[in-house]
C-alpha cells in the first residue's frame, strides 16, 4: 500500500511540475507585414498613316488622300499599336473598317485582317448605303514593348500597304463617283479582364 501511495504522489508531482513550467513561457512567432497595394493600370493605343505629310506646316498630319487616276498604285500603309509600358494590361483591340462610297468596285486593295494566321478575328460585318463595316479584333498580351500590326497588305513596291485605282472600272464616266470612295480605319482598345469580347465591343458600339 505505501508503494502505490509513492507512486501515485510522484505522478501527480510531475502534472504539477508541467503545469508551473507552462505558465513562465509561450511558443511564439511573428511575420513581417504584407502590404496589399493596386497600381494604375493603363490600355494605350495609336492608328497613324506613315505616309501622310504635313503639307501646310501646322505640326499635324494631313488625312491620307490620292487622286483617282485609272491605274495608279498609292502607298498607304495605316499602322495599329497598342503602346507598352510597365503599366500595360491585357486588352482587347479592336479595329473598325469602312468601306464607304462602294470602294470595292473602284480600288483595288487587300487587308492583312484576311490572312487566317493573322491572329486578327471578324467580329461583325455589316452592308448599308454604299458602305461596308467590319470589325475585326484580337487579344493583346500586355507588355513594355510596343505592338503593332499593319492593316492594308503591301507588294512588291510597297512593303506595308498599297491602294490601286482599277483602271477598268474608273473611267471618265465614273471618275466624280469613284471618287467618293474611301477606306475609314478606327481603333479601339478596353481591358481584356472581367469582359468577353462581345462585352468590350458593346462599350463602343452603343
Amino acid at each position: 500500500m505505501r508503494k502505490k501511495i509513492c507512486i501515485t504522489v510522484t505522478a501527480l508531482a510531475l502534472v504539477l511540475c508541467f503545469a508551473i513550467g507552462g505558465t513562465l513561457a509561450w511558443l511564439m512567432d511573428k511575420t513581417d507585414s504584407v502590404q496589399n497595394t493596386f497600381t494604375a493600370g493603363d490600355v494605350d493605343i495609336t492608328l497613324v498613316e506613315t505616309w501622310n505629310t504635313d503639307s501646310n506646316n501646322n505640326g499635324e498630319n494631313d488625312s491620307w488622300s490620292a487622286q483617282m487616276i485609272p491605274g495608279n498604285t498609292y502607298a498607304k500603309d495605316p499602322k495599329v499599336t497598342v503602346v507598352g509600358s510597365e503599366d500595360a494590361v491585357d486588352c482587347w483591340l479592336f479595329v473598325k473598317v469602312e468601306e464607304k462610297g462602294n470602294a470595292q468596285d473602284y480600288l483595288n486593295y487587300s487587308f492583312t485582317f484576311d490572312d487566317e494566321n493573322s491572329g486578327w478575328t471578324q467580329l461583325s460585318t455589316s452592308e448599308a448605303d454604299g458602305t461596308t463595316t467590319t470589325v475585326w479584333y484580337r487579344e493583346v498580351t500586355a507588355s513594355t514593348a510596343d505592338q503593332s500590326w499593319y492593316l492594308l497588305d503591301g507588294n512588291e513596291d510597297y512593303t506595308n500597304g498599297f491602294v490601286s485605282v482599277d483602271a477598268n472600272e474608273v473611267t471618265k464616266s465614273t471618275v466624280d463617283e469613284a471618287a467618293e470612295a474611301e477606306l475609314v480605319f478606327t481603333a479601339y482598345a478596353v481591358q481584356k479582364d472581367n469582359l468577353t469580347v462581345e462585352e468590350a465591343w458593346a462599350k463602343f458600339a452603343n
